[in-house]
């Protein structure tokens, strides 16, 4: 009865997800008539990240009395996303080339597409933007997530005169996150609709040759997913910290799979983080800023993208090949969009890199859509498994059992 208790809406999450992947191959494109209730979900959930994401940042921030404890948290962020990307870039190689996704492959290329790919590498509209208004929109995360940084640090740094402020800013926290809890009674409906309306667009979609893709790039996911989480989880917070994760990893990874959205999960990401006693400052900084720069999972599926490519066009892979996947793979997994299809640049982006052909990247988008869920879901599972182990880092070996126990204390 407490498993029940404790899993109960991560187990209705998960048969919203069952139900609507059944009602989408019943239906097949009929399931379109359940976008609206899926829309009114996402547009809810969406409508709720830009605010989340700036009170959350600033406010962890603005509370910190020492900003160098901010630059090291920052700093050990940025190479664990780069190690970890390195390290699942060669892991998919590796397993691409054993299996070989491009194996008798038999793809219709259709209309080309026009080259976008110089947008891709626009590191200035990445990071900043013209006008202030810019900043409240989905399509400048990264832009949002700077300002709110500097926005914190200048609160922090003017010390009681920026109090209030900082008050402030902790009870919107507040606010927001039981604005999420209040979204998420209506999510069950939501992901089950948005999964069937998927499963009934792509199911008539699948070939042979982009299925064999799927299907080794799903269970390299889930092999990845279990040992990454488990190995981190316990490196970052020995035993107890891999039980933390474990039973409270399902709702982020359910509401993954349902939206397969980075940006989306957001907030239950937060939520999570909390529940697994990881420190606000730590959670609530890496957990917005993973979701735009640590995806695993996209890096992994452009591997398998590539090595689908090279199979097509009877390309042999060198070693200087090799090197340039890796890195193609890592920069797709920070520049691409973190909302349903945002892949969309990473795939003009290998298309440009290697030479292909642009009439390649129907079939690429076709393979990003199919294998979307599993994607967002290491994307998403990976920013609390690292959190663990900045905390560990920045805090210490036993910062768990002494968070535990500060909160029995309380």
């Amino acid at each position: 009865m407490q498993v029940l208790k404790n899993y109960k809406f991560s187990i209705i999450l998960l048969a919203g997800v069952l139900i609507g992947a059944i009602a989408g191959t019943i239906m097949g494109e009929k399931s379109a008539v359940l976008q609206p209730f899926a829309d009114v979900f996402l547009n809810m959930v969406f409508v709720i990240i830009v605010p989340l994401v700036f009170v959350s940042i600033a406010s962890s921030i603005a509370s910190m009395t020492n900003l160098k404890k901010l630059g090291k948290i920052l700093g050990i962020f940025f190479l664990v996303v780069v190690v970890t990307g390195i390290i699942t870039a060669v892991l998919a190689l590796i397993t691409g080339l054993i299996f070989n996704p491009a194996l008798n492959a038999n793809v219709s290329f259709g209309e080309a597409v026009q080259d976008q790919a110089a947008a891709s590498l626009d590191i200035v509209g990445l990071i900043t933007v013209s006008d202030f208004v810019e900043l409240l929109s989905l399509k400048h995360m990264m832009a949002l997530i700077i300002f709110a940084i500097l926005f914190g640090i200048s609160v922090s740094s003017i010390g009681e005169e920026g109090t209030p402020v900082s008050k402030m800013l902790s009870s919107l926290t507040s606010v927001l996150n039981k604005f999420v809890s209040i979204i998420m009674y209506y999510a069950p409906v939501g992901i089950a609709c948005y999964f069937a309306t998927l499963i009934g667009k792509v199911g008539n979609q699948i070939v042979w040759s982009v299925a064999r893709a799927s299907v080794i790039y799903v269970v390299f996911c889930i092999l990845f997913f279990i040992l990454f989480s488990f190995l981190a989880t316990y490196y970052g917070g020995g035993k107890t910290g891999v039980k933390r994760f474990w039973k409270n990893i399902w709702l982020p990874l359910t509401t993954a799979m349902g939206t397969c959205s980075s940006t989306a999960c957001i907030p239950v990401n937060r939520l999570a983080v909390k529940q697994m006693d990881i420190p606000d400052e730590i959670g609530d900084i890496i957990i917005p800023l993973g979701a735009s720069m640590h995806k695993n999972g996209v890096v992994a599926v452009q591997m398998i993208k590539i090595l689908f490519l090279f199979g097509i066009f009877n390309m042999t892979m060198g070693t200087g090949d090799m090197v340039k996947a890796v890195l193609v793979a890592l920069i797709s997994g920070i520049i691409v969009g973190t909302i349903p299809s945002g892949g969309f640049i990473g795939e003009l982006f290998i298309c440009t890199a290697f030479g292909f052909p642009m009439e390649a990247v129907p079939i690429l988008v076709i393979l990003g859509t199919i294998t979307d869920p599993l994607c967002t879901m290491v994307n998403v599972t990976g920013d609390p498994a690292i959190s663990m182990v900045i905390s560990r880092i920045i805090e210490g070996k036993n910062w768990i059992k002494q968070k535990i126990g500060a909160a029995a204390q309380a």
